[in-house]
């Protein structure tokens, strides 16, 4: 039979094959692999030829277009971009504004042509650069950034808008067991706001950031914490009883309510947990309230020591008191496991001596100086009439004020008071001047903001008694000379 040319898209050409007919099966399929291998091949020569020493076409840094770039174009393009930008975020009506420069940002201009240079020269093989490209080829800024910075700004964002969720825990009112309902709390989403403001950074661009506050369910929600209100019905029925001298003291639901203490507790499987625990405080607030009805208070000694001679106003007695610590102890390691009964004991309560000591001089009107408390008063007829702060001498600097008994020995108005004759270098104007031993006395002193403060001590006077204008006019109306000034420590 004769047999017909074939005609076939794979079939060779006459002037290759002869006979016209379709090659086998086999040798198509060499043929088509040849055929793609070589136009791989070719893609690939081609492909290396285009991007040698340069950037892959399709990248671009920070919305700039480097294709086909070389490193110094690219680094000539990128080192012309503004590094320093501003960010403003905006949540509900409260704004806040911040820059690079203050979140620390650091612009890496070599490891950012670094970056963009390995994308598609990486490929192992040239062509699937194209794929690279396309998937990574858009570039942020390389950079480094202050975290503690920026951490401190998201954070001041976060904690000023929004409320934290609260978590539904259990409170005892009268005795009784209630549900406190969880509440939702809403909040900026704290790493998404650092990951904006991260691409800002990377993107090279100010941003306008309008965030919307989300909605943040308690971990604890009231569902959660039926088991932990059984729990405490069953721990108020639990009984204390102390026992004191015959009586019997036994706190009431209330008083039981008061120690407990419950608290949200993370597991280290992530969930939380409403835990029940007992408050020492309160269990102490309560057997106090115990020593109250028992306790026997001491009578304190009084002793009264006037001009140094002793006189007993009143004669001291012990006291007792409970011994409270390890009763506290008892009801706070046994109370949530069960009834606890205890016995108290009590120890005596040694009474203190009073002692109140006076000195007193036996003149119709004195003064007296306590240089300690830097406080003069003004004694008529054993009353105190007058009392002012005062400053006295620089004790510390070398120049204490004299102690003893001594009394006015002159009075003088508007007069300028000079230390050379006793080797201190001053010349000061007073209004009132009331000497009572040598250079010693009692005056004004305009020069000072304030009196009676511990400055004294290296701050004060040359040995005089400092006073307000005001004080020094009274004394000086009423002292006359020959009144005694009466100076301790």
């Amino acid at each position: 039979m004769e047999q017909k040319p074939h005609s076939h898209f794979l079939s060779l050409p006459p002037k290759v094959s002869k006979s016209g007919q379709r090659p086998s099966f086999r040798h198509r399929i060499w043929f088509v692999a040849i055929g793609v291998l070589l136009t791989f091949i070719a893609a690939n020569l081609i492909t290396t030829v285009m991007t040698e020493g340069v950037i892959f076409p399709g990248v671009s840094v920070a919305g700039r277009d480097l294709s086909f770039k070389t490193r110094n174009q690219a680094r000539e393009i990128l080192s012309q971009m503004k590094t320093d930008r501003s960010f403003q975020v905006q949540v509900g009506d409260k704004v806040f504004t911040s820059t690079g420069r203050d979140l620390g940002a650091q612009y890496d201009l070599e490891a950012t042509l670094d970056s963009a240079y390995k994308v598609g020269h990486n490929s192992p093989i040239p062509i699937l650069g194209f794929w690279d490209a396309n998937k990574n080829g858009q570039q942020g800024y390389a950079y480094q950034v202050n975290q503690k910075d920026l951490k401190s700004f998201v954070s001041k964002v976060v904690s000023v808008v929004g409320t934290d969720p609260i978590n539904a825990t259990l409170q005892v009112i009268d005795g009784k067991v209630a549900v406190v309902p969880d509440k939702d709390g809403y909040r900026v989403d704290q790493k998404f706001l650092t990951d904006l403001l991260q691409n800002s950074i990377a993107n090279g661009k100010d941003q306008n950031l309008k965030l919307e506050p989300k909605v943040v369910k308690a971990p604890l929600q009231a569902n959660d914490i039926k088991t932990s209100l059984s729990r405490t019905e069953e721990i108020l029925n639990h009984e204390v009883v102390l026992n004191y001298q015959g009586k019997q003291f036994i706190p009431s639901k209330v008083d039981k309510g008061h120690w407990l203490v419950f608290t949200p507790t993370e597991k280290p499987n992530g969930s939380v947990t409403l835990d029940i625990s007992l408050s020492r405080e309160q269990i102490q607030g309560y057997l106090q309230s115990v020593a109250n009805q028992v306790d026997i208070a001491p009578v304190n000694k009084k002793v009264n020591v006037r001009n140094g001679v002793s006189s007993v106003e009143r004669e001291g007695a012990n006291g007792t008191a409970i011994v409270q610590d390890p009763a506290t102890d008892a009801i706070y390691n046994g109370f949530l496991n069960g009834n606890v009964a205890y016995s108290l004991n009590s120890q005596p309560v040694a009474f203190k001596t009073e002692t109140n000591r006076s000195i007193t001089l036996d003149y119709g009107r004195y003064i007296e100086v306590n240089l300690s408390l830097q406080r003069l008063w003004a004694y008529q007829d054993n009353q105190t009439i007058f009392s002012t702060p005062i400053t006295s001498g620089a004790t510390g600097a070398g120049f204490p004020t004299v102690t003893g008994l001594f009394s006015i020995y002159a009075k003088e108005r508007s007069r300028y008071l000079n230390g050379r004759p006793y080797g201190w270098d001053y010349n000061v104007y007073v209004d009132y001047w009331m000497p009572f031993y040598g250079g010693y006395g009692l005056h004004d002193a305009d020069w000072r903001s304030s009196f009676g403060g511990s400055d004294y001590y290296y701050g004060g006077s040359h040995g005089c008694v400092n006073m307000p204008k005001s004080s020094a006019a009274f004394l000086y109306g009423w002292a006359d000379i020959g009144t005694p000034v009466w100076v301790h420590n």
